[in-house]
């Protein structure tokens, strides 16, 4: 459970060749899979699209890969016609529509159908905070054959391009029964900066009766595991800015979602009020002051923002 650090792997200037399906390490299998769920995000995917492919790019180098699943709801806002210009140019990238479910169901698609041999949930409207810093990461925690990966967050609020606060992943305890037993008193990670061994990811999957928290189950249901403890990576660097605001915001959502968390931690044996979970984050936008946070720029295609 040793920490990473995020040192960034310099960029070359992209060839033609860049671009076309690479060869990665495993039989032509790339490191990792990015999965995107996303519902009416035109607006917001193109930043999405662009860190992604910034750190397919910096793993090329290397000699890695990345494949970036893009699991539509069916959009009727031009996020498909985007996504049709963005795989045409990029044939990393696959996406599929009309896949209905709500976002946890686009997820457990996605996971049946990477190939990666990491996987990670990368929502529409957040992006890769550095791209060259995420790529070290993997491939640091690839060479040290670690199974679940995890790094701190930003989070931000659009039109602001500053971080408002800071989900900090500090170094767990080398004890892992100490770890377990802070897992089981309600510790737990942000999903956004979570990575798993996609056969993992995938037998344990999205428990889709969980509208709102299937990403704390699954992510406590794997974290808790004793036979992975040894196997776990941290970043204490910010490696994604996730966009506040989405379906689990507002009191309604909150309240449904208490329901939900009490429900999940009695099955897993964790003995935690759900409270403990809003109550970290209220903490959290009273943390750090802002800092800038560089975002990339934009394709400037029709429908692009710059």
């Amino acid at each position: 459970m040793d920490p990473l650090p995020a040192a960034p792997v310099p960029v070359k200037a992209a060839s033609p060749e860049t671009d076309a399906a690479g060869s990665g390490s495993e039989g032509g299998l790339p490191l990792v899979t990015v999965i995107t769920p996303c519902l009416e995000a035109a607006r917001t995917l193109p930043e999405t699209l662009t860190s992604v492919a910034r750190a397919r790019q910096i793993l090329r180098q290397a000699g890695e890969d990345l494949e970036h699943l893009v699991i539509d709801g069916g959009s009727r806002d031009g996020t498909q016609r985007l996504l049709e210009r963005h795989a045409d140019r990029h044939p990393f990238c696959r996406w599929q529509t009309d896949i209905g479910g709500g976002p946890y169901a686009a997820m457990n698609v996605g996971l049946r159908l990477a190939r990666g041999h990491y996987s990670h949930v990368l929502n529409a409207d957040d992006l890769l905070l550095d791209p060259g810093a995420y790529a070290a990461f993997l491939l640091q925690a690839r060479r040290r054959e670690a199974a679940l990966l995890l790094a701190s967050i930003g989070y931000f609020r659009r039109p602001d391009r500053w971080l408002r606060a800071r989900w900090m992943v500090p170094s767990p305890p080398r004890d892992p029964a100490l770890w377990h037993q802070r897992l089981r008193s309600g510790l737990h990670y942000p999903h956004p900066g979570f990575l798993a061994e996609t056969a993992l990811y995938r037998a344990t999957g999205f428990d889709e009766r969980y509208s709102l928290s299937a990403d704390y189950k699954l992510m406590q249901t794997l974290l808790l595991r004793p036979e992975l403890a040894d196997r776990v990576q941290i970043c204490s660097d910010p490696l994604v800015a996730m966009a506040e605001g989405g379906a689990t915001s507002g009191w309604r959502a909150i309240l449904r979602g208490r329901r939900q968390l009490a429900a999940i931690n009695r099955e897993l044996g964790i003995v935690a009020p759900p409270w403990r979970r809003y109550w970290g984050k209220l903490r959290l936008r009273l943390g750090p002051r802002p800092a800038p946070i560089p975002l990339p720029d934009c394709p400037g295609e029709e429908g692009w923002r710059r």
